[in-house]
């Protein structure tokens, strides 16, 4: 297929071991209903086949240029994509991911038609290991503008995060990139989150496309975002990124007290994902002695806090040793476990449970024949 030198849309994909994935996100991108694209992948020095099925790729569609680079993670990739790419539009999507077939055209569609500086579209994730799928929900969903930026978002939305961080579900218009100088931070994870919430306040139009276009693939064990324990720290440059960033636009002064909100959000989450006992300590620590404390959280008045359950864990992690946090953290986990435990004995002791068993069990029985 010919390559258009002036694309609609340039699609930038950084690939780093997906071998498994890749042919099929190849597949849906090369036949997408909007031909008019360039589709930039950047090999980060994979170590699987993932080049060799780029290359092979490459020979097919001509619309498909392959870069390569040392592994320097996900940021630095999408960067060297950027820095090449010709089209009106950015899509950023992920090597392991789904997608629509119609994705690019209609999100092409909504932005040309609103002139929006960005357009996101609905999204699920599906779990790599339970290959359960499940809608994904942000704030911003309850906007009922069609074109907004972010003075909007304020009258609905409590959080910071309007919109998830992540780049794959939203589609750039290249100029407004190119005024704001945005490039991707390059660290090993969090890579996207200073450009997507920089775009956010500075974009003057946003939209979104209410239909799922893409499935997210999560519960990877090779995936960036199941690493937070061997680069703990990328979440506090992602942070102060994204305060600098506010602070040059002008706007930090009005969402400072939701940019601390998210920031112990995002920072509790981190610590219920983390899987080391010394990337535990090491964040704990960082909160205790730096992050919650040079925000002065603790100073904020209690109604400020979203909710009480979110002021009283910030108020354990300050006043208790990492060791301590984490013992308490799992007593807690046990006596919600044993209380449902308690709750399963008492219903397979009821008498209507037991009476249910015995009204089902001949479609269960038959059920089990046809099932075999």
């Amino acid at each position: 297929m010919k390559n258009d030198k002036h694309p609609k849309i340039s699609v930038v994909i950084p690939v780093y071991n997906t071998e498994s994935f890749l042919r099929e996100c190849l597949d849906v991108v090369i036949n997408q209903t909007l031909k008019e694209i360039e589709i930039i992948c950047v090999d980060d020095g994979s170590t699987d086949s993932s080049l060799s099925i780029l290359q092979e790729y490459k020979q097919r569609d001509n619309r498909i240029i392959v870069l390569t680079q040392e592994n320097k993670g996900a940021g630095a990739a999408r960067n060297a994509g950027l820095d090449i790419a010709k089209g009106e539009y950015l899509s950023f999507l992920d090597s392991d991911d789904f997608f629509d077939v119609k994705m690019l055209e209609k999100m092409y569609k909504t932005s040309e038609n609103f002139q929006t500086d960005f357009t996101v579209c609905f999204s699920r994730t599906f779990n790599n290991e339970t290959k359960k799928i499940r809608d994904i929900n942000w704030p911003a969903m309850d906007i009922q503008k069609d074109v907004f930026c972010y003075k909007d978002a304020l009258d609905v939305c409590h959080a910071f995060d309007f919109f998830t961080g992540w780049s794959w579900d939203k589609l750039f218009r290249k100029s407004f990139i190119d005024e704001h100088g945005l490039r991707f931070q390059e660290i090993s994870h969090s890579n996207d989150g200073f450009f997507v919430f920089y775009a956010m306040y500075a974009a003057k139009r946003i939209t979104i496309l209410r239909e799922f276009m893409i499935k997210h693939r999560c519960n990877r064990r090779e995936s960036i975002e199941m690493t937070h324990d061997k680069n703990p720290f990328c979440f506090l440059k992602m942070h102060e990124a994204v305060k600098e960033g506010l602070e040059r636009l002008d706007v930090f002064p009005e969402v400072k007290e939701r940019y601390v909100i998210w920031v112990l959000k995002y920072s509790l989450w981190l610590l219920s994902v983390i899987k080391t006992f010394q990337a535990f300590t090491d964040i704990h620590s960082m909160l205790q002695n730096d992050i919650f404390s040079k925000n002065k959280i603790c100073d904020l008045p209690l109604g400020f806090i979203e909710g009480k359950e979110l002021y009283d864990e910030l108020k354990k992690v300050m006043a208790q040793s990492s060791a301590e946090y984490l013992f308490n953290l799992r007593n807690n986990a046990k006596e919600e476990r044993d209380c449902l435990e308690g709750e399963l004995e008492a219903l397979l002791a009821s008498w209507s449970f037991r009476l249910g068993r015995v009204l089902t069990w001949f479609p269960r029985k038959v059920r089990g024949i046809f099932i075999r």
